[in-house]
């Protein structure tokens, strides 16, 4: 990450202070679409597993084969739907390609940590931070405690609002190729992580006893990744900050 063409004066101008209001109505959004997000999940469990967000979950085997009805394809087909609601209302917002992008993570963000405070809000869950639960179904079930997707959300967060906040200050900010496979590298590992006990979870028929219970989560995997991406990022962006502070 390299920065170049600074202005000197500190203070936020009027362009910055509209994409100040613009990140706000972005939080907004997320908060509000956090809740349609909780209300429907709250549904689906009174649908499949009678309120209980307790694993297992339910599947259904035949011949070797996972039989999957209606009401799950348009579950499938909600959870895209939800990214992609996402990821829209930052490209409409953001003014270039690097607000988009972080326009789209601070709503992420911002809509998976409310996600979990509306659910306790509605119906008392998760008891904690350590609660198991199933993040994502696309394409094979994502689980894990609570704390690693919210983990990933505050980083998301905090990541998409100081570039936004130094880019309207005047940096100019360079993310190099190799920036952009690190990172996503150690997304792609999360995701891994999330999705390693995958077998278990759907009870696979394939001669191995799954009962459906979380085994111990792939901390192994889960830590290091997302530890070194957020140093990573730190390390970059206090370049950045740094080049500031020496520019005349």
């Amino acid at each position: 990450m390299e920065t170049e063409d600074y202005r000197p004066d500190t203070n936020l101008n009027e362009p910055a202070r509209h994409t100040l209001w613009l990140s706000m109505w972005i939080v907004i959004f997320a908060i509000a679409f956090a809740w349609v997000e909780s209300s429907v999940v709250v549904y689906l469990r009174e649908i499949y597993y009678e309120g209980s967000f307790c694993f297992p979950i339910v599947t259904v085997w035949e011949d070797g084969k996972l039989i999957v009805d209606n009401l799950m394809r348009i579950e499938l087909g909600r959870e895209i739907a939800t990214i992609i609601v996402l990821v829209a209302v930052g490209w409409a917002a953001g003014k270039n390609a690097w607000q988009k992008f972080c326009l789209f993570m601070i709503a992420f963000g911002v809509w998976d940590i409310f996600y979990y405070i509306w659910l306790w809000v509605m119906v008392s869950w998760p008891e904690s931070l350590m609660t198991w639960d199933l993040l994502f179904f696309v394409p094979l079930p994502w689980v894990g405690p609570v704390i690693t997707p919210v983990l990933i959300a505050l980083a998301m967060t905090a990541a998409g609002s100081l570039i936004i906040f130094y880019q309207e200050k005047g940096c100019v900010i360079l993310w190099r190729w190799y920036d952009w496979v690190i990172e996503s590298s150690c997304g792609l590992l999360m995701i891994v992580a999330f999705c390693w006990d995958w077998k278990n979870i759907m009870r696979v028929p394939d001669g191995v006893l799954h009962d459906g219970i979380p085994n111990p989560f792939a901390w192994w995997l889960y830590l290091p990744a997302y530890l070194f991406s957020v140093a990573y990022f730190v390390l970059r962006f206090k370049q950045v900050v740094c080049a500031k502070r020496k520019s005349p």
